[in-house]
């Protein structure tokens, strides 16, 4: 799919072509310096170099004076200068304001989507809780993250697969069956099954490891039957296995209701247990190749040079660890699906854990499977001040307090706001808005910066209606659909937007076609923080315009009618935008 701004590009490239001073494979286009009045610029230090005029300065000169003269009279290209070693173009503003606007309503939902994957498969695996577990405050940020890469490459083309990669396996599990042998499941397992099973496993490990602050010795003899169950789980016992499914059924149903409260899909939920049938054959093919050494305990361990520590493959006990079914996973996607990327995306601390299994996979011969495979790693979570983040309930954050923080003081927001008399929302649209502007907030925040860093929970800065966030950019779409619907039924296939000429009207424009270039390069980077920075700006813009140009007061009907068409290609490419991230666009604020 080739936009406006493509064309531009290449226009430009074949009118400096065209005189003759360069070749078209040499003209590598780039972003203005700031503050020079373009839209694209063509540093010329290379190609002078190859020409009889050395200076970059001089043959930038030679090159805009001589493509001036070539510029087609229908051509995007409006004008072309030289500053310095810089060539500068700038767009035809009539025609590239009818080109933009026209093509965006006619992509509508679809515009910024881009053919650019078609035929490729990509395996996204995002949020990836343990089972038995409640999903903390980290695995909001995997799930937000991975969510959002997912929507970009399927927007791209890409046959996307995200697989939640679900903890259903390891010791733990032991624990928890030795547990319900002792103890039995407690009442609350009916109430609140999973903070049920996480009080009995605390208290079995507990009594198991000891506690020197209330004076509990350790008790080797629960250790190893915690051990002995996971024996048992891992060898196939009935009873075993049926507990154990029982534990999956019921965490699957908790994480269902959050994730349908941040609208968030799965095309696979293998467990690591999936995978199990697997890692037999997995440690023997270690053995084998020499990959992997039989310690004197029994142990199986895999050792590298002294720039990444050795692990185990299999414990003395014969019990399996995360690399060895990481291994088996990227060997068994690999021949069912043969992605052309495998992409991971989970906490900066896991870094080491996936060095390990690539360079594994890499040393067993899946050389291919390594070179594909990428870590995507985001930063801790902290509070306003940058410490660890924590609310009502101590240090273990759990996701729905997160949620459920953000949709109550979403809803103090909104009340303010009915309160100032800056809205009005029926008691229907209030539940619904607070719910739209609460989960938006918090998945904004998370995404509109490098994922490398860590964020900060400052809950004012992520709820105001000003500034980089969620609501600023969903209260500006809730503004352009008022505009929208004050103006009544209006013919915009009949707007002529050639007359969007007023500077605060173009930078609008400009912004809009980008768009879709921005797109391309999100998921090329795998970065959802940069259609977020896009967004903004577009809201940004807007916003300028909103208040230099009137629209519904507009000098001519014409202009109007112009006016108004802008206004629904903002409020498109803003709803497009933000349902990449994530986020919904609510049509009242």
């Amino acid at each position: 799919m080739q936009y406006t701004f493509d064309r531009l590009r290449e226009q430009t490239t074949d009118i400096l072509a065209s005189t003759g001073l360069v070749a078209a494979q040499a003209v590598t286009l780039t972003e203005p310096k700031p503050n020079i009045p373009a839209d694209v610029a063509f540093p010329t230090f290379q190609a002078a170099r190859a020409s009889d005029t050395p200076n970059p300065a001089e043959f930038a000169r030679q090159l805009a004076e001589a493509a001036s003269q070539k510029i087609p009279a229908d051509s995007l290209v409006g004008r072309i200068e030289a500053t310095g070693p810089f060539v500068n173009i700038g767009v035809a503003p009539t025609r590239y304001a009818q080109a933009v606007i026209a093509e965006v309503l006619e992509q509508a939902e679809k515009y910024g989507h881009n053919d650019v994957g078609y035929g490729e498969t990509l395996i996204v695996e995002f949020s990836s809780p343990n089972i038995a577990r409640k999903m903390h405050v980290g695995h909001l940020r995997t799930t937000i993250i991975g969510n959002a890469i997912r929507n970009i490459l399927q927007a791209l083309g890409y046959h996307v697969i995200a697989d939640n990669h679900l903890g259903d396996w390891g010791t733990n599990f032991g624990t928890l069956l030795a547990a319900h042998q002792i103890w039995g499941w407690p009442p609350e397992m009916e109430s609140d099954p999973i903070e049920a099973l996480v009080q009995i496993y605390a208290r079995f490990n507990t009594a198991a490891n000891g506690d020197k602050d209330k004076g509990i010795a350790p008790n080797p003899e629960l250790q190893d039957l915690a051990r002995d169950w996971f024996r048992r789980l891992e060898q196939g016992d009935p009873d075993a296995r049926a507990i154990w499914k029982q534990l999956i059924d019921i965490t699957l149903q908790e994480f269902a209701r959050t994730y349908e409260r941040l609208d968030v899909k799965f095309d696979v939920q293998h467990g690591e247990s999936f995978y199990e049938p697997l890692l037999a054959t997995v440690i023997q093919e270690a053995l084998d190749k020499g990959v992997a050494k039989v310690e004197p305990d029994g142990a199986i361990s895999v050792s590298f040079d002294e720039k990444m520590p050795s692990f185990l493959l299999r414990k003395r006990d014969g019990a399996t660890l995360y690399q060895t079914r990481d291994v088996a996973t990227g060997i068994y996607r690999w021949r069912e699906y043969t992605p052309h990327r495998n992409i991971y995306v989970v906490g900066q601390e896991q870094k080491l854990h996936f060095q390990q299994v690539f360079e594994t996979l890499r040393r067993l011969g899946y050389k291919e499977i390594a070179d594909r495979s990428t870590h995507i790693s985001f930063g801790p979570v902290t509070n306003a001040e940058g410490n660890r983040f924590s609310m009502r309930k101590g240090n273990s954050i759990f996701l729905d307090e997160v949620l459920d923080e953000g949709l109550t003081r979403a809803q103090a927001v909104i009340a303010s706001k009915i309160a100032e008399g800056k809205t009005e929302l029926s008691p229907a649209e209030q539940a619904e808005v607070s719910q739209i502007v609460g989960i938006g907030a918090i998945i904004y925040n998370d995404l509109y910066q490098d994922p490398e860093r860590g964020i900060r929970f400052d809950w004012d800065k992520m709820l105001a209606f000003d500034g980089n966030s969620a609501p600023y950019i969903q209260y500006t779409y809730a503004r352009c659909r008022s505009i929208l619907r004050k103006a009544g039924t209006t013919d915009l296939t009949a707007a002529d937007y050639s007359l969007l000429v007023a500077p605060e009207e173009q930078a609008v424009v400009k912004q809009l076609a980008r768009y879709p270039q921005v797109v391309r390069r999100a998921g090329l980077e795998y970065a959802p923080a940069v259609v977020a920075e896009s967004v903004y700006s577009i809201a940004r813009e807007f916003a300028r315009f909103y208040h230099e140009q009137p629209v519904l007061e507009a000098p001519t009907p014409k202009l109007m009618l112009a006016r108004l068409g802008l206004v629904e290609a903002v409020s498109q490419v803003l709803k497009n935008g933000l349902g990449l991230l994530g986020i919904k666009a609510p049509e009242r604020m």
